[in-house]
């Protein structure tokens, strides 16, 4: 009888019905008018989906630029000539290209790269848990408002460091990684879109809405680099990508704060379920026990189920370390082989973010339609869901793209090499959704919450060490031989493929 109330409730409206009933035909223009005005404000996971494109979008446009213009001052401070003698306002973009083939400048670059990562990764592996905690009780609104005011903060302190070069050191920059840090990043911003979906939809359409958040990442990491290569050949241009990110961000937050509807009932934040359970944390009890329990009863599992979840998670782990961690190091690496321009790192990065998207929704979809479609006339058991559809199959597939793709970054001594071995590398961005469903397909419905937030937490830890370490290898090993780097990930990725053969296909 209990269960029946909880799956009753899973199912019951936030928001009451009949608030939106339309009017009759003897309504008035005035009424079906508010009755339209009331259906378009009504929450849909549309609304997040939209909200965290434009976010994501944002950050796609100053990949190439932040990386160019922290690289511009590490160059301006401590290698230009002209620093020594003031100077006034400059161009500092001018400046950068006496720094690319600089293998000093790079492993400072390298190593300001660690500072920002580790400061950050640190307060977002704090931030995220009670931020996540809060949406529970304040909304989602409020949470996906502060998300947006950490970078917002960080980029006025750029356009500062920018405008005054010669009298701001370049190390307050990690006061703007703190703020970001503190704001949860992109990682709450993540988890709080899906949390919103998960208010909104059924269990059976998640997976889809999901997918729309991954979807809108990689149309970000596209069209970002080609608005920002435009940018880049405009004369000074950091200043003015930085001013058009504050100003993005400013109507993102009063979008956010006055047009997106809220996804929870306020009434519902902290009134008990059907079965008398307290939506809120216990009091006294610290958001570290509350992880500490939910990672206890995710892994509580049969023998296998347990082996299985630490191999994909540790996976899992890893593949979004390198995503955060591996970006800026891809662009300095051409830039030191094969002198790249700004405008050559924006266009790389906008045709692999679209050989990306290719991958993801045109081929990815059939390809996995056509290994269910081929297990069923098989009569393939059945073992599991994540088995039958072929997923496990796909990521060891990707593992072995990933390991053949850095292997060839780093034997490449030609433009057209690097760039081939760069496209399957990026062929392997199915891995992460791929990932997430072969996780939640290893626990019950009611405890896909638990495990999204024990994935948050896991990123939270990647995004600090996995980025220092390939930046700390990357800066030894810059003056004496750069390809180092790439081949140890392949090794990396050459061990989680051999672990990957270690999963059970027992029955779930």
């Amino acid at each position: 009888m209990k269960d029946q109330s909880r799956s009753d409730a899973e199912s019951y409206p936030l928001l009451p019905e009949h608030c939106f009933s339309e009017p009759d035909g003897q309504g008035t223009e005035k009424s079906r008018t508010l009755y339209y005005w009331a259906r378009f404000r009504q929450p849909s996971p549309s609304w997040v989906v939209c909200v965290f494109t434009i976010y994501e979008f944002i950050f796609g446009v100053l990949v190439v630029p932040e990386f160019n213009a922290t690289f511009a001052l590490i160059c301006h401070q401590r290698y230009s000539p002209s620093q020594i003698h003031g100077g006034g306002h400059r161009d500092l973009s001018k400046e950068l290209e006496q720094c690319f083939a600089n293998t000093h400048a790079q492993s400072d670059l390298s190593r300001f790269l660690i500072y920002g990562q580790v400061t950050a990764g640190l307060l977002g592996a704090f931030s995220t848990p009670v931020l996540g905690s809060l949406s529970d009780r304040v909304g989602r609104k409020p949470i996906l408002a502060c998300t947006v005011i950490g970078p917002l903060l960080h980029e006025i302190l750029v356009v500062l460091i920018l405008r005054y070069p010669d009298s701001i050191d370049l190390h307050w920059l990690l006061v703007g990684y703190a703020m970001e840090g503190l704001s949860g990043t992109m990682i709450a911003a993540s988890s709080t879109s899906q949390t919103y979906i998960t208010d909104l939809m059924p269990s059976s359409a998640r997976a889809r809405w999901f997918s729309y958040l991954q979807a809108s990442f990689s149309f970000a990491g596209a069209a970002g680099p080609l608005i920002a290569s435009l940018l880049l050949t405009m004369p000074n241009p950091f200043q003015l990508i930085y001013w058009l990110a504050i100003g993005s961000h400013l109507s993102l937050l009063v979008f956010i704060l006055f047009a997106l509807p809220e996804s929870r009932n306020p009434d519902s934040s902290g009134c008990p379920d059907l079965d008398g359970v307290t939506l809120e944390q216990i009091p006294g009890e610290s958001y570290i026990r509350v992880c500490l329990t939910s990672l206890k009863s995710t892994w509580e599992a049969k023998w296998f189920r347990n082996k299985n979840m630490i191999i994909l998670a540790v996976i899992d782990m890893i593949m979004f370390g390198n995503m955060i961690g591996l970006a800026p190091l891809q662009l300095a690496y051409p830039a030191f082989l094969f002198k790249w321009q700004p405008t050559t790192q924006s266009f790389f990065m906008s045709i692999s973010y679209s050989w990306s998207v290719l991958v993801l929704v045109v081929l990815f979809p059939p390809i996995m339609a056509w290994f269910c479609r081929r297990n069923r006339r098989e009569g393939v058991p059945n073992l599991s869901a994540a088995s039958n559809s072929g997923e496990l199959g796909a990521i060891q597939v990707n593992l072995v793209l990933q390991m053949i793709g850095y292997m060839g970054i780093s034997l490449s001594r030609a433009p057209s090499h690097f760039v081939v071995s760069s496209f399957v590398v990026a062929s392997t961005i199915s891995i992460n959704p791929l990932l997430t469903s072969c996780l939640t397909a290893h626990v019950p419905d009611y405890q896909s919450g638990q495990l999204l937030g024990v994935l948050s937490f896991l990123h939270a830890i990647a995004r600090i060490v996995i980025p220092a370490l390939l930046n700390a290898t990357y800066s030894m090993t810059i003056g004496i031989f750069p390809a180092p780097l790439f081949m140890l990930l392949s090794i990396v990725i050459g061990g989680l493929f051999i672990a990957s053969i270690y999963i059970e296909r027992n029955t779930l």
